[in-house]
This record gives structure tokens, C-alpha cells and sequence, in this order.
């Protein structure tokens, strides 16, 4: 008898072992769970300030002509490249018998140092190449070279300019002949041959060659018509970019809201400044027209740059991409929610639908709200369906649920769970968004799901 109650004592479980038991596998179980389950991460809303930008090339376009040599002879230049000249101004000299020229030659030779101008001009080419060099821009080293040894040839523009009355009195009035300019303006004593363009002879072409400017500087005897140098007549000139149609909509919108100018960054030398613009097209494809009224010198010798274009600086909020949650919804007039009888807010509509007997009921169905503007809502439920009518109390004002459309949102967790939240996004990248402030519905360090996936709206994280 007594082996019979200790077998019943062996099999009796513990209220306390039972509640422990369960605890455990419970805590098992959500460990499992946890491990299997992508961890949630959230991020803090922040404020960011982006740049609505074009980077792009195009062609300067300018008033210039070539000025070719009026008879053969020996030239000297009596003005350095990029020198101002006035009309009648005196540019070069040509020595029709060569003895200036070999004169000058003997100078040279003669010469045994450089002087202090001479080694500041070279070190200030050396050091604007030092300042912005970079691996991409390696082909300036040539730019560069060159613009050293062009200094170093004006030692005889030089003597000639210093010591013009003593010139004329040692080899005579008829062997030397000054050239002066047609007109004022820059010279330049390089060319590319594309002196005559304008826009309307823009072709592919033009941006597929991209000829060298070349210096038109040449020892020795030169014959008639031999181009001689370049003459840039005015201070206005215009850098005609090509752009992609979604640029040149974007420029289009700014005409359209009374902007008349962009900032420009020349990628060059990082040399920042304003220019008017105009948009054209055409057979070749896009294009914007940049007009500038000043420093037609600082690019004279160049015919192509490229530029960086800040249409406008907007501020926005910066949110993840992978936030981004697209919800189907229907947009309905507001008129047609309603309050419910236990609720201040005005999350319900009245559906009409027709019994048995071909009477029309009203029965209402809570749905969630989303802010449009002042005269829609957009709404969302699982048991709205397409062809659904809403309709008012007394079923005259009704309105048929037809097409769904497509909101972008985020998940705000501020309160622990998920609450979906409009965002109207301004830019958008592979890793970021940026979402305008006033069209949002999230503010400046709001916490919001980094891995929206992985939620649905109303969960509880915390």
C-alpha cells in the first residue's frame, strides 16, 4: 500500500515545475524566433542640403576672325599673346629683306642668363600648374611646357617693343613694315580653324574632333595670306553646353519660373561665376546657350571647357532609401469620412450596398487615413475593394472607389510601433532620399525603419 502512494508522489507534477517549463520553452522559442528574424534598424531623420547640378561640356563661341599676313617677309610681334590692342594699334612688324630678324637672332645668342622677369614668369606657370593639378588633368604638363617656351620666344617681341625708334633708325622705314589691327579687341596668336562658328553650324563634328589650338608663331620667311594671328573683338561670348533631355527640362522649369541666370564653376581652374542662359534644340539634340559679358581673356586660348551648373539649393530631410515604403491607397473626397460612435476621429466611411429585397444600406467600415490636400484623403482597408461605393447619410452625395494609387512612405517608430508616414521625395540616389519638409508628413529626427521590409504597419518593436 505504502509502494502505491510513493509511485503516485513520482508521477505528481509541480504547479511551479509547470509554469517553469513553460517559461522556458517560451523563451527558447523567441530566442529561435529572434535569430531567424532580419534585426530592425532604425534611423534618426536628419536635415540635409543638396544641389540641383548639370556637369557637362560645350564649345565657346566668339566674335573672332584671322587676320592674315598682308606681304611676305620676317614677323615679329610687337604685342605679347592676349594682349589688348586698340584699333590701328600696332601688332607685328614684317622685315621683307631679313636683317632685323637676324639681328634679333644675335640678341638672342648673345644673351647669357635669364632675367628676374623672365624666371617669375616661369615660376608662376610652375606653380598655377602645382595649385591645381590632379592625375585626371595630367595633359596641362604640355599646356604648360609650351606656355614656358612662348615666354621665353617674347624675349625679341620684347626688344622690339623697348627699342622701336632705335629699330627704325638702324634698318630704315622700307625694309620694316608695322601691321596695326583693323579693329580693338584681344589678340591671340592661336587657332583651331574655328573662328567662323556659331550655333547654327554646331555639327557632331564639332564635338567629336575637338581640334588643338595651334600656334600660329613660326620662324623663318613667311608668304602672303599666311595666317597671322586671331583677333577677339568682344568681351561677350557664349559656351553652348550639350545636355540631356532631362537636363534641358530642368533649365527649361527655371525659365519657366522667371530665373534668368545658373551660378558656373569652369572645371578648368574652379573659377565660380554667373551667366545668363537660354535652352535650344535640334536635330543634333540639346543644348544650353550660356552667355557671358566678362573674361573672354582668361579663356581665349581655349575653344572647349567643361562646367558644373548649380541650378538651385534646396534643403530637405535625408532619409534612407530602403525606408521607402509604396502603398496602394484611394483617393476620396474628404466629405465622405465620418466620425464613428466611439471615436472623435473621422476615420470611417459609409458603404453602400444593396440587401436581398434591392435595398439600399449603409454600413460603416474603418478605414486608415493618409493626408492629400484640402479637398482629398487618401484611404486604405483590407475590406475596400474596387467598384465599392461610399456614399453620405442620406445616400445622395456618392462617390464609386475606382482606380488605387501609389503613396511613398516610411514607418515612424517614435511611439514603439509602426506608424506609415508620407514623404514627397525631392532627389533620390541608390542609398538616399531627400524629402521635402512642407509635403512630408515626418519632421527633423524622427526614428524611422532603415530595413522597411521587415515590418508591417502597426507592429510593435519595442
Amino acid at each position: 500500500m505504502a509502494e502505491e502512494k510513493n509511485k503516485k508522489r513520482r508521477f505528481h507534477l509541480n504547479i511551479g515545475s509547470i509554469i517553469f517549463l513553460v517559461i522556458v520553452v517560451y523563451l527558447t522559442a523567441s530566442v529561435v524566433r529572434d535569430m531567424n528574424r532580419e534585426k530592425l534598424a532604425v534611423y534618426e531623420v536628419n536635415e540635409s542640403i543638396i544641389d540641383d547640378e548639370i556637369k557637362s561640356s560645350g564649345v565657346i563661341l566668339r566674335k573672332e576672325y584671322l587676320q592674315k599676313l598682308g606681304q611676305s617677309g620676317y614677323v615679329n610681334y610687337y604685342l605679347g599673346d592676349g594682349a589688348r590692342v586698340s584699333k590701328t594699334g600696332v601688332v607685328y612688324t614684317v622685315d621683307s629683306s631679313g636683317k632685323l630678324t637676324s639681328y634679333l637672332d644675335q640678341l638672342t645668342r648673345d644673351k647669357k642668363s635669364v632675367s628676374q622677369e623672365e624666371k617669375e614668369l616661369i615660376f608662376n606657370d610652375l606653380k598655377a600648374l602645382s595649385e591645381g593639378f590632379s592625375d585626371d588633368r595630367f595633359s596641362e604638363i604640355y599646356d604648360v611646357r609650351n606656355t614656358i617656351n612662348y615666354d621665353l620666344m617674347a624675349y625679341s617681341d620684347t626688344i622690339i617693343a623697348d627699342n622701336r625708334e632705335e629699330i627704325k633708325e638702324k634698318f630704315g622705314e622700307s625694309g620694316i613694315t608695322e601691321m596695326e589691327a583693323p579693329a580693338a579687341g584681344l589678340v591671340s596668336y592661336f587657332s583651331d580653324g574655328l573662328e567662323e562658328l556659331t550655333f547654327k553650324k554646331i555639327d557632331q563634328n564639332t564635338f567629336d574632333k575637338k581640334p588643338d589650338m595651334e600656334d600660329l608663331r613660326q620662324k623663318g620667311k613667311l608668304e602672303k595670306d599666311t595666317p597671322i594671328y586671331r583677333l577677339v573683338t568682344s568681351q561677350k561670348w557664349t559656351l553652348a553646353l550639350s545636355v540631356t533631355e532631362d537636363e534641358y527640362n530642368r533649365l527649361k522649369r527655371l525659365k519657366k519660373n522667371d530665373v534668368s541666370t545658373v551660378q558656373v564653376t569652369f572645371l578648368k581652374d574652379n573659377f565660380t561665376t554667373r551667366a545668363s542662359f537660354d535652352c535650344k534644340k535640334n536635330d543634333l539634340g540639346y543644348f544650353a546657350l550660356l552667355r557671358f559679358e566678362n573674361y573672354v581673356q582668361r579663356y581665349i586660348n581655349q575653344r572647349y571647357l567643361s562646367v558644373r551648373l548649380l541650378l538651385q539649393e534646396t534643403r530637405g530631410l535625408k532619409i534612407p532609401s530602403s525606408s521607402l515604403v509604396e502603398k496602394k491607397v484611394y483617393k476620396v473626397p474628404t466629405r465622405f469620412l465620418t466620425k464613428g460612435s466611439n471615436s472623435d476621429a473621422s476615420n470611417q466611411v459609409n458603404v453602400l450596398t444593396e440587401s436581398k429585397k434591392g435595398e439600399k444600406l449603409l454600413h460603416q467600415q474603418t478605414v486608415t487615413t493618409y493626408p492629400c490636400d484640402e479637398e482629398y484623403t487618401y484611404i486604405s482597408s483590407d475590406k475596400l475593394k474596387k467598384g465599392d461605393i461610399i456614399a453620405s447619410l442620406d445616400k445622395t452625395d456618392r462617390f464609386e472607389l475606382l482606380e488605387t494609387t501609389t503613396i511613398q512612405g516610411v514607418f515612424m517608430v517614435n511611439r514603439g510601433y509602426a506608424v506609415y508616414k508620407i514623404v514627397e521625395i525631392i532627389r533620390r540616389n541608390e542609398d538616399y532620399c531627400i524629402v521635402s519638409p512642407e509635403l512630408s508628413t515626418i519632421d527633423l529626427y524622427d526614428r524611422i525603419i532603415l530595413n522597411s521590409d521587415t515590418i508591417k504597419e502597426g507592429d510593435v518593436i519595442y
